[in-house]
């Protein structure tokens, strides 16, 4: 603990310019109350921007460092509290469940494959992997702490999986829906399945009826505790032997404990979501300022966006198929 305030004391400035730029990016994202404008997301876009135009010394970059180190486990904890309920996912019928395990591994093995085939790093992949099977944003900044990846992987999965997510959302859906006749809780299901963000999700079914966005959004809540499996197997892959983060056990603990003493969370559940953008939001405010905008434009930028539309495509053909058989 001595060593922490030590390290904030001399290594203040790169924090304080981290913390500004992520409550600044959730402001954004309060006030435009536009569910798919992430704002993570947005905290990163900020942070790469300013990293542009400014200068840094070593002590700034290590207050850069200390923001991931210090923010992400406690937002893990509160993601689990806010994200995890076990009393919904009881709402989910049992071939939907089947539907979503299925699209879990098609998710992670199409991933994986592409990401060899494209010639991506690993650690992007895992991190391509991590954000297009769970939830976007917040599971690339929960993965890229426990595999130690850097901020040139952070960001370019980071964008690739929005850029598909945006064209899945307002493109290749609607298209599907229309061929198909996909409509209602189809469609619901659809989105919840293999839609990368929990905002996307809610942006797809918002006209739907208000039984269809409940089971989407339950459909998507259960995605994150493909978190408990997907972690450890990626972070074990790149320190090659067995490795479970100790703030996953919180992150489970705190999701059964807000499942079934449901006064918590209808007591702390809006303050603690607030608190979970700002944690996350200034982590990856952080990541972008370490990261120099033209690895976005870099070889790796368009192969991991490759990487990720492909298995989207992919995870989109194989619900449908799943689905014609149930």
């Amino acid at each position: 603990m001595k060593k922490l305030i030590e390290a904030i004391k001399f290594e203040w400035r790169g924090l304080i310019i981290a913390i500004i730029i992520g409550i600044a990016a959730v402001f954004i994202r309060n006030i435009s109350a536009n569910p798919v404008l992430d704002p993570l997301l947005v905290a990163m876009t900020i942070g790469i921007v300013v990293r542009s135009f400014m200068k840094k010394d070593s002590k700034m970059v290590q207050g850069l460092n200390l923001a991931p180190f210090l923010f992400i486990p406690i937002g893990v904890v509160i993601y689990g509290a806010v994200n995890l309920n076990f009393v919904k996912f009881t709402e989910v019928s049992t071939n939907y469940i089947f539907l979503l395990f299925l699209i879990f591994l098609i998710y992670i093995i199409s991933i994986l494959w592409l990401s060899n085939i494209f010639g991506l790093k690993k650690k992007t992949g895992y991190l391509v992997a991590t954000g297009s099977t769970i939830c976007g944003a917040s599971a690339i900044a929960i993965t890229s702490d426990a595999i130690d990846a850097e901020p040139d992987e952070v960001s370019t999965s980071l964008i690739s999986v929005y850029i598909s997510a945006l064209l899945g959302l307002f493109v290749i859906l609607p298209v599907i829906s229309g061929l198909l006749n996909l409509f209602n809780m189809e469609y619901g299901i659809l989105s919840g399945t293999v839609l990368q963000f929990t905002g996307f999700v809610k942006a797809a079914v918002a006209d739907l009826p208000t039984e269809v966005k409940t089971i989407a959004i339950s459909v998507k809540a259960m995605r994150y505790v493909g978190l408990l499996i997907i972690i450890p197997l990626f972070a074990s892959f790149v320190r090659r032997r067995l490795h479970i983060p100790w703030y996953l056990w919180a992150f489970l603990g705190a999701g059964i404990i807000f499942s079934y003493v449901p006064h918590l969370h209808e007591a702390y559940g809006t303050m603690l979501k607030s608190v979970l953008n700002i944690l996350w939001s200034i982590a990856m405010a952080s990541i972008g300022l370490s990261e120099n905008i033209r690895t976005l434009f870099s070889r790796q930028g368009f192969s991991a966006l490759c990487v990720s539309l492909i298995s989207f495509l992919i995870a989109v053909g194989v619900f449908i198929v799943g689905l014609k058989i149930l």
